[in-house]
């Protein structure tokens, strides 16, 4: 599959980057943040065996990525908030499943 050369003038990252996402549709950085946040989530589950703290935490880490590239205007504003649903879910489950402990 070939695609056609970058126009105009890239000057930083981030027109590179902008080029690279447009190519393939507005599908290169989510799929790299779902592909880390399912890496990540397998590692800590090995790591951790608490499904509620991995959930939390791996859900933070890619939100804070998905803000990170939706102010640089790589993802959109759904996938963003996506990922703030999930970190409060996250950290209500988390909440939840530590209590019963007490």
């Amino acid at each position: 599959m070939t695609f056609s050369p970058p126009g105009g003038n890239i000057t930083s990252g981030v027109d590179f980057f902008s080029w690279i996402n447009t190519t393939i549709e507005g599908w290169f950085f989510p799929g790299a943040i779902i592909s880390i946040y399912f890496i990540m989530i397998v590692k800590m589950l090995y790591n951790n065996n608490s499904v509620s703290q991995s959930f939390a935490a791996t859900s933070f880490v890619c939100m804070i990525l998905t803000i990170l590239l939706r102010v640089a205007d790589l993802v959109s504003n759904v996938f963003m908030v996506i990922f703030i649903i999930l970190t409060a879910l996250g950290a209500v489950w988390m909440n939840v499943d530590d209590s019963k402990f007490v």
